[in-house]
């Protein structure tokens, strides 16, 4: 008789077990805001990003995969779920906007090799192949120092087949404005007839003028 007693208190504090790893009775809401909205890398990329693209686009910041591209009519149902299954699961770091209608004009990744924490690795290759069949630009750049706004600039310029302006030769850390040897000064002379003025003659070149006249008259 003990050892029913026995076995069934052992039972019953096995279901409580059992019971306890899907029945949770604490707080419904274990969350706490975080310290930061973007890591200190994605906040200086972003930064330099804006920059960058300045008033010509409109950068949004993780944005999901599905509100980017839309399915195809005519599919089935079974592929319907499949790819939006996919869409929903996938998240782009940065996509370039038009500032007037936010339509899209390219994404942009981040890739970092040396850490597998938020950034892309290797390619992906859905991601990929769903912006390449939509025809947007994909951009992927790897994350390291030294960036600066005019080096963005030009990659997505590439990217996207524009010109870019480029920045005069820096000389001693200022811009060259022009040349460095001094250039002679020269007197104006005021015109009467409103013609450009001409430079001032020396003594010795005004008197040379005047004896080639008089051998002249």
């Amino acid at each position: 008789m003990e050892f029913v007693l026995l076995l069934i208190l052992l039972l019953v504090i096995v279901v409580a077990m059992v019971a306890s790893r899907f029945i949770d009775s604490g707080n419904p809401f274990p969350l706490q805001k975080k310290a930061t909205l973007f890591s200190p890398v994605e906040r200086s990329f972003m930064q330099l990003l804006e920059k960058a693209v300045a008033n010509e686009y409109k950068v949004l910041n993780r944005v999901k995969l599905a509100d980017v591209m839309e399915l195809k009519t005519g599919i089935s149902d079974k592929t319907r779920a499949s790819t939006m299954q996919k869409l929903n699961a996938k998240y782009l770091d940065f996509v370039l906007c038009d500032p007037n209608d936010l339509s899209v004009i390219a994404v942009l990744d981040l890739v970092n090799n040396t850490s597998k924490e938020g950034h892309k690795a290797v390619p992906d290759w859905f991601v990929n192949g769903a912006l390449d069949a939509a025809g947007v630009p994909y951009l992927r750049m790897k994350i390291k120092a030294g960036y600066t706004a005019a080096d963005i600039q030009a990659v997505i310029a590439a990217r996207l087949g524009k010109s870019v302006v480029k920045a005069e030769p820096l000389y001693k850390g200022l811009v060259k404005k022009g040349p460095t040897r001094p250039v002679r000064s020269f007197k104006p002379v005021v015109a009467s007839n409103n013609t450009l003025p001409v430079p001032a003659l020396s003594h010795s070149q005004i008197k040379a003028q005047q004896t080639a006249l008089v051998r002249a008259s």
